[in-house]
């Protein structure tokens, strides 16, 4: 603090200077002479505000027991507010020469409860501070003093909601300015959104009504006349109203600007001092920073060696780790298989051997496995099914045996592989079904094929595979197309109509099986 404070000492020409030059230029060019304040003079702080506003008041909330309205100095917060009171009247009354023309007594309760309630209340307070009032300061016997009071506040409690942001306030307003006091203004607020409003109010608006005030009008005339030395006829007096007042605001602005170049010379002079420790202590912190900097080098340099052996001791460890895991790993999900269980998604997914869409066709395929790379496959097919909202059915068997080949002799037959299969069924193919109707677009028979075949196993956990084939090879294809009549009864003739028969080299499938393998681990 005493740093500081010899620090400001250093701008104190500066302020000095600003000052006098501000004097200079506000009177023109020359300094203004110093002169003494009187009690009559707009240099004087009491005199600006009684020329200014006309009188002063207070506002005392003081507190009452239940049922009282008697004023108790030492009753919860009645000491404050009744400090504030006497410093008030010491304040208002301190000059013999500022005539106080009369004294307003004023008592104000809050809106709840019966309107005949609220204006005794008013009434009794009101009195009973002027009865504080005479008592303690005998203003009564001095002064004129008059008593008014007000039962329900309600011009302060409206003024009180339109500053605030309280709930439903554009409500509250419209019934308290459409309301009658007598009408069931209360209720209404009261019953306004089950009370919450209401209740809002309660809590920050009414403790504010509760409350007497003293208000000091001051004879103006008087005032100036006993300045003036001189009777004043009431053009006069306004004129000199007029020019005390426009002289006292102008007082107040100079003594403001003045506050301002004064608080400005003084927040620049902490400002600069401020800025002065900001860069000594910037200064001290970057040597510090740098001598660490410089130790921490050191300390790195020093460690490095050691640091990058241990990190290439631990990567070569955790790569021996990782590569046993992964080891340990895989061979965990090795399987010797004996046999497995599979079915092909694309006859589910309804793909014909010719790759055309049907309905689906449940399915079932074995393979048994012996040796290092031999395995045998065999398959079951079969479809009855109508579909497309029985306009269409397919029928459909097949039945196929297949050896294969293993590329790799590990016994765990994965990967590539390759066969040799032979597949024989049958096929009933109806469109156009119309229920009653005879149809002609039909076509049945039987077939068989033989051909070569490669696959890839690709195992996705110990037992689970996916495997993906192809086959192609000759086919040879007998059908019938038949007319499909209907009979009364309810029984379908079937007339043939056209056989023929068709033989090709064709791919004739692909599957991507789903496969369970049952065996023992490597």
């Amino acid at each position: 603090m005493v740093k500081n404070t010899s620090r400001l000492f250093r701008f104190a020409p500066v302020i000095l200077c600003a000052l006098f030059l501000t004097s200079v230029l506000r009177a023109g060019g020359a300094p203004v002479p110093p002169q003494a304040d009187s009690q009559l003079s707009v240099h004087d702080s009491n005199y600006r505000q009684v020329i200014t506003e006309g009188s002063r008041s207070l506002s005392c909330y003081l507190t009452y027991p239940q049922g009282s309205a008697t004023i108790i100095p030492d009753f919860e917060n009645n000491e404050a507010e009744l400090q504030k009171l006497n410093d008030f009247i010491h304040q208002a009354f301190r000059d013999s020469l500022i005539y106080v023309d009369s004294i307003r007594l004023s008592g104000y309760c809050s809106i709840e409860g019966s309107y005949g309630v609220n204006e005794r209340l008013a009434k009794t307070r009101v009195m009973g501070f002027k009865t504080y009032l005479d008592n303690r300061y005998d203003l009564s016997q001095h002064y004129n003093v008059r008593v008014n009071w007000v039962a329900e506040d309600w011009d302060e409690l409206r003024r009180l909601i339109e500053e605030s942001d309280m709930p439903r306030r554009s409500e509250v307003l419209y019934i308290i300015n459409n309301v009658g006091v007598f009408q069931g203004r209360e209720k209404r607020l009261m019953d306004l959104d089950k009370g919450v409003p209401y209740k809002y109010m309660l809590k920050h608006f009414f403790p504010g009504l509760r409350r007497v005030e003293i208000t000091v009008n001051y004879d103006l005339r008087r005032i100036l006349e006993e300045k003036l030395h001189t009777k004043l006829t009431e053009e006069e007096f306004e004129k000199v109203l007029a020019k005390e007042r426009e002289a006292a605001i102008a007082e107040e602005r100079r003594l403001a600007e003045l506050a301002a170049m004064e608080e400005s010379a003084r927040l620049e002079a902490e400002r600069q001092a401020r800025e002065a420790e900001r860069l000594e202590a910037l200064r001290v912190a970057q040597e510090e920073a740098r001598i660490q900097a410089q130790r921490r080098a050191e300390e790195e340099a020093r460690l490095e060696a050691a640091r990058r052996a241990e990190e290439e001791a631990r990567l070569e460890a955790a790569r021996k780790a990782a590569a046993a895991a992964k080891l340990k790993k895989k061979e965990s999900r090795k399987l010797r298989p004996i046999f497995a269980l599979k079915t092909n998604l694309v006859a589910w997914a309804g793909i014909t051997p010719e790759f055309k869409m049907t309905t689906f066709m449940p399915n079932l395929e074995g393979e048994l496995y012996f040796g290092k790379r031999w395995s045998l496959s065999g398959s079951g097919l079969y479809s009855n099914w109508a579909y497309d909202s029985g306009r269409k059915f397919w029928g459909f068997s097949a039945y196929s045996l297949e050896p294969r080949i293993w590329i790799k002799g590990n016994r765990l037959f994965r990967g590539v592989y390759f066969g040799l299969y032979g597949e024989m069924g049958d096929f009933n193919k109806q469109e156009g079904r119309v229920e009653g109707e005879q149809t002609d677009t039909n076509v049945t028979g039987d077939y068989w094929s033989a051909g070569i075949s490669a696959g890839y196993m690709l195992p996705l956990s110990k037992h689970w595979c996916l495997e993906l084939s192809v086959r192609g090879g000759y086919r040879s294809a007998s059908y019938d197309k038949y007319t499909r009549a209907f009979e009364e009864n309810g029984i379908f003739n079937y007339n043939d109509n056209l056989s023929g028969k068709k033989n090709e080299f064709a791919l004739t499938g692909v599957r991507l099986n789903v496969v369970y393998r049952f065996g023992r681990g490597k």
